[in-house]
């Protein structure tokens, strides 16, 4: 039994709550999520900008229907930040916008310290195949770690990304819009289906009806021809 799954209720606050991990690169940025108790990873993305690993992250949210984003925050061995700190802040600042505008404010974003995961990545990888080409294979992998350190330390350390003041009202009003957008969408699609199921009542009640008519006129004629031969 891993880490994560030798979870319990007492020990765990977090127990429950879905989360999605993000092992954030440049190049490639490792998603997975927490699939029952065990994280599971989900997907590689590979070359796309900020705007359209946002996008991919989301989407993936709202099919795992996670309520929180962790994101990894690399740092020096020491706890210091590094460029690719400054670097993972940016993207994290622009998930946070894409989730509220696409998710709403319930939905988190949050930095976790992910020192010493893609060591533990490669090696966990190494020990299940020694033989195996790891390269560009890992990242998911430490997504999992990423998230499987989160829920083991109850979430004691994460920061929560907040998305700047003078946007935030702006993100909310994109989401409530989205949000009544949908639900209208959804009842119109209600309403059809309603309404076809109406037509379909009344064309079974109309064709029933018909074939009554047609036997009783049938049994009619049979009663005639019946009294003509006596």
């Amino acid at each position: 039994m891993s880490a994560a799954a030798a979870i319990t209720k007492e020990s765990c606050q977090l127990l429950g709550i879905k989360s999605v991990g993000v092992d954030y690169g440049l190049v490639r940025t490792g998603v997975a999520a927490t699939i029952g108790y065990e994280p599971t990873p989900l997907k590689i993305l590979s070359n796309l900008n900020n705007t359209e690993v946002s996008q991919h992250v989301v989407q993936m949210c709202r099919a795992e229907q996670a309520s929180q984003v962790i994101v990894g925050l690399p740092l020096h061995k020491n706890g210091t930040e590094a460029n690719q700190t400054t670097i993972t802040r940016m993207f994290a600042a622009e998930l946070a916008d894409h989730v509220i505008k696409n998710l709403g404010p319930s939905v988190s974003v949050l930095l976790f310290d992910e020192r010493y995961t893609s060591k533990e990545a490669a090696a966990r990888a190494h020990s299940k195949d020694p033989n195996r080409n790891l390269q560009g294979q890992l990242d998911a992998v430490a997504a999992c770690i990423i998230l499987e350190s989160y829920y083991n330390d109850n979430g004691h350390g994460a920061e929560l990304v907040e998305v700047d003041p003078t946007l935030y009202e702006e993100c909310v009003n994109v989401w409530e819009e989205k949000r009544i957008h949908e639900e209208k969408r959804l009842q119109e699609e209600m309403r059809d289906r309603d309404a076809r199921r109406a037509w379909r009542k009344e064309a079974m009640e109309r064709d029933r009806t018909m074939e009554e008519t047609a036997s009783t006129n049938t049994n009619t004629k049979k009663k005639k021809k019946k009294r003509k031969k006596k």
